[in-house]
């Protein structure tokens, strides 16, 4: 059957257990180290981030509500110069209203007086050529 020796046994072993210690203290220790400095450079990494993340989104916050304040200003400016826009249209409209009136009444006048003395023109020469038909027949 199989043949084991316990010796051989005994330096495999002792060979297994020389292997881990000597991986152990040359491979497995700085190994581990650097995963441990990995995952603590990931873990500040993480908060760092998550710091920066809160930053951003108070900033974010603000940014809104000082575009939501500028919005309303805008706004209230906006219908502050419309108002101001119409006040103006309708103080130009009633002055044009007005001077076109004024002119008007002045035209009319012009117009009446003329008229008057197209009439007392028309009166006189009435008056003339009736005298000159008098003459002429009488």
């Amino acid at each position: 059957m199989l043949d084991l020796n316990f010796s051989i046994i005994l330096w495999i072993f002792f060979i297994i257990c020389g292997l881990y210690v000597l991986l152990t203290r040359i491979f497995f220790k700085p190994v581990g180290k650097i995963i441990d400095e990995r995952e603590a450079k990931i873990a500040a990494d993480a908060q760092q981030l998550q710091g920066l993340t809160e930053k951003v989104e108070t900033h974010t916050l603000d940014l809104e509500k000082q575009m939501a304040g500028a919005r309303q200003e805008a706004q209230r400016i906006r219908e502050e110069w419309s108002k101001k826009g119409e006040d103006v249209r309708s103080r130009a409209l009633s002055e044009a209203k007005e001077r076109s009136a004024r002119i008007m009444e002045e035209k009319m006048a012009a117009l009446e007086k003329e008229v008057k003395d197209a009439e007392k023109a028309l009166e006189r020469e009435i008056v003339v050529f009736s005298e000159k038909i008098r003459q002429a027949y009488l």
